[in-house]
């Protein structure tokens, strides 16, 4: 019965705080009648009649949403809240009192107990800083669908998780209030996220769907299909539904600045989840033919050399797409680090050691202030000597390491080379 009793009082409190600015409904009570049931509920037994206290003041704020007091009753609950040590439905009312009603008498107060909960409770510290910079607020919204919005925003941009649920339902005040408001998009994206947050991934998506369906204009557009990509591959485990997403996206979309990140995730899952890996290959060239300006190009060029590699064991075509990298973008970061890939290959896979030798020693006639020049002078010089047994052309390159990197790790090494393969020489 206890448990029982408990469970009611969460939901009551729960619905308290989330849902008190709904639609009027229409009702015979006048506000005064209403007001006076109120008045006399206070005066029974706390304890004993707090949770309907609260249940009956959200009630009364839906009812009569231009009240001159609703300040005082939605203190009057967030003050409940805070007696009885409801720590989170305390803040998110106390936080709603600095939005809704900026010229409150009680606004110190809320503010007050606000810096308290900051401080004492570790469900809110993480955005103390964000918190406290709107507790003295210079702009004011001065009507209520946007002192509602302004909330939204702000509260969902603290990203703090114990409200998450609350600030959901609050979301769905806002466009059952103003549903014809041209912030819907953008609560209807908040929305979205928070629910995808939380983990209720088929309601995120329904969300998300929403937005590309309802504002066809909005800049959210983009941003909604890809999230939907992400759930239906990541969380829904519904991958074809993910990749006919993410074609509409490009087809719909080609200049957009995440059509390049849209045409990588494609590809990785056609390869990861799909495992169509010839696709895979073709989505991800298509990377770097279609955006070549893009930080995504390379890399999709260096994950269809592997696929070449590791799929389909075509050497020459993996060998084909390195090089290609380092001709078409000679000057990315990752331009040396495709030869060292070809190097790899031909030494590894194909036992081609004097090719192999010959683009490890281009890594450095390329590229002498990478991080791999020394490294790859190094590879050479062994091949050389271990695998060529071309002792002269080894020291050469070892020579080249001490020379011209002393103070890498592999300079002592190098010389101890030099050193043993002269006196080989000298034999």
């Amino acid at each position: 019965m206890r448990k029982l009793f408990l469970e009611k009082t969460i939901l009551i409190c729960f619905a308290a705080v989330t849902a008190f600015w709904g639609t009027p409904t229409p009702a015979a009570d006048n506000e005064a009648d209403y007001a006076a049931f109120i008045s006399s509920l206070e005066k029974l037994p706390a304890k004993d009649f707090s949770n309907i206290l609260i249940a009956e003041l959200n009630e009364y704020l839906r009812r009569f949403p231009e009240a001159a007091n609703r300040d005082d009753l939605h203190f009057k609950m967030a003050s409940i809240f805070s007696d009885n040590k409801n720590q989170v439905e305390s803040f998110f009312a106390h936080l709603q009192i600095i939005y809704f009603y900026p010229n409150s008498k009680h606004l110190s107060v809320a503010q007050d107990r606000l810096r308290t909960l900051l401080i004492q409770d570790n469900k809110f510290k993480a955005a103390k800083d964000k918190v406290e910079a709107i507790l003295n607020p210079e702009i004011l919204e001065d009507t209520r669908e946007g002192r509602h919005f302004s909330f939204l925003r702000d509260a969902h941009e603290f990203n703090i998780e114990a409200i998450a649920k609350m600030l959901i339902n609050s979301c769905d005040q806002f466009l059952r209030d103003f549903p014809g408001s041209p912030k819907s998009e953008e609560v209807l994206f908040w929305k979205a996220e928070l629910l995808a947050k939380d983990q209720q991934y088929e309601r995120a998506l329904a969300e998300y769907m929403k937005v590309t369906y309802l504002h066809k204009q909005s800049l959210l557009v983009t941003a909604s299909k890809l999230k939907m990509a992400e759930l239906f591959t990541d969380r829904l485990k519904m991958h074809q539904n993910a990749i006919l997403t993410l074609e509409e996206f490009l087809l719909e979309f080609p200049d957009d600045p995440q059509a390049p990140y849209a045409q990588l995730r494609m590809a990785k899952i056609l390869e990861q989840e799909k495992k169509t890996y010839l696709e895979a290959i073709n989505a991800y060239t298509a990377v770097a033919k279609r955006y070549p300006n893009s930080v995504e190009a390379v890399p999709a060029l260096f994950e269809s050399a592997r696929l070449y590699e590791e799929k389909f064991k075509e050497y020459d075509q993996a060998i084909r797409v390195y090089t290609e990298i380092v001709r078409d973008f000679p000057k990315d970061l990752k331009a040396p680090y495709a030869l060292a890939e070809a190097a790899r290959v031909y030494e590894k896979r194909m036992s081609d050691y004097f090719n192999a030798a010959s683009v490890y020693y281009k890594v450095y006639g390329l590229y002498p202030e990478s991080q791999i020049a020394a490294v790859s002078l190094y590879a050479a010089g062994e091949i050389y000597e271990k695998r060529l047994k071309d002792f002269q052309k080894a020291i050469e390159h070892y020579r080249l390491v001490v020379d011209k990197y002393p103070n890498d790790e592999l300079a002592p090494k190098a010389s101890s080379r030099i050193e043993k393969l002269s006196k080989e020489l000298n034999k």
